[in-house]
């Protein structure tokens, strides 16, 4: 199919005027109530992505942390390939990012896939993306589970992971969350899930390892919309999972002026109760370390105060492995540290921090 919608728009190049077809992107995308799991499935959307982090222990005793994340986009019109509108040649692309921590050895590795090179698709109808055969996330045989499937540097993961909770709609209702001047966005989130599965390796060959069983803990969230991260320098993204069955969800949108656009959360208490934070319900605040990426040059902020008074809340988070960094510019031009980190203070617990485009737009706070 990619290839036939090449050879029409390699046609079509040699003919003026040029009529474009009818694209996501000619209508602001709709506010529509929000249905679980029925909206885990793909939307017509300009931007979509299903995200899930997690830290897991083998029955080895050997501690793992994984990322598994896919993204969808529709090609915009407004963006010329060859002087042809782009969704011409394609109506849209799907790209996957992997990455799976050795904690104790602090051996981290990492892959990214793009559509160009394997067959990939997202289902309308469930969960259910893949690109290329080895990465999969699907709904699980219960029904409500996630099932998921990926290898990367050596290891194989076949994990299941079930909610604890119910799902969670961030923001505002019908769970649609402030992107600062890029628009707002859909965001459902699972912020504790049981994990079970196995995973093979490191090794060459991952089918041919021992399969060793392997238990934890994961997050999952899925945004969807059609705002622009084009439009902002970059956000910071904290999801702490707490010893007491809580968790927090905090961002930043950063401004390319290195203003805080927009500030916003959510704190999930033991019992599920869902309490939407607003920027003066929270601290984020870096207290001094960094790290400066050997790669990409970005220097990160290595270190945090997180507080939320409400909820007696007031930890440092620190990385667990200092170089977690997500170089993804052969898909997505995006350079972004994910990581692992652990959680200590008012509460013990782990968590996972996202920091976007710091090769781009220098974090205020480093050394000039």
């Amino acid at each position: 199919m990619r290839r036939a919608t090449i050879a029409i728009a390699l046609v079509l190049a040699a003919c003026a005027p040029v009529a474009v077809p009818p694209s996501v992107f000619d209508a602001p995308y709709p506010v529509a109530a929000v249905e679980l799991p029925r909206d885990d499935a793909a939307h017509p959307a300009p931007v979509e992505w299903w995200y899930w982090v997690g830290h897991l222990e083998d029955e080895d005793g050997r501690s793992l942390a994984f990322q598994l994340t896919f993204f969808k986009a529709y090609a915009p019109p407004a963006l010329p390939i060859l002087g042809l509108p782009a969704n011409l040649w394609l109506e849209k692309g799907h790209v996957a990012h992997a990455a799976v921590v050795d904690l104790e050895a602090g051996r981290r590795v990492m892959a990214q896939r793009i559509d160009v090179f394997f067959d990939a698709d997202a289902s309308s109808d469930d969960l259910g993306i893949f690109v290329g055969p080895s990465w999969v996330a699907e709904r699980a045989e219960d029904g409500v589970s996630h099932a998921l499937r990926f290898t990367v540097g050596g290891y194989a993961l076949e994990l299941v992971a079930t909610p604890r909770k119910a799902a969670v709609l961030h923001g505002d209702s019908p769970g649609i969350q402030s992107m600062g001047a890029g628009g707002v966005s859909y965001y459902t989130a699972h912020t504790r899930m049981a994990v079970e599965g196995a995973v093979r390796g490191p090794c060459l060959v991952p089918a041919a390892c021992r399969t060793v069983p392997l238990t934890g803990q994961a997050w999952f969230d899925h945004q969807w919309g059609d705002f622009r991260v084009d439009r902002f320098a970059g956000w910071d993204w904290f999801a702490l999972q707490l010893d007491d069955d809580a968790e927090v969800m905090i961002y930043l949108i950063r401004g390319l002026d290195g203003t805080i656009e927009s500030a916003a959360g959510t704190h999930v208490a033991a019992d599920g109760w869902v309490r939407p934070l607003g920027e003066g319900d929270f601290v984020l605040e870096a207290t001094g370390p960094t790290w400066t990426s050997p790669s990409t040059g970005a220097t990160y902020p290595a270190e945090w105060r997180v507080a939320v008074p409400a909820f007696g809340v007031d930890v440092f988070v620190t990385p667990m492995v200092a170089d977690q960094e997500m170089n993804t510019r052969a898909t997505t031009g995006i350079v972004y540290w994910e990581g692992a980190v652990a959680v200590r203070g008012s509460h013990g617990g782990v968590g996972f921090v996202e920091l976007t485009n710091y090769d781009r737009v220098p974090w205020a706070g480093a050394e000039p």
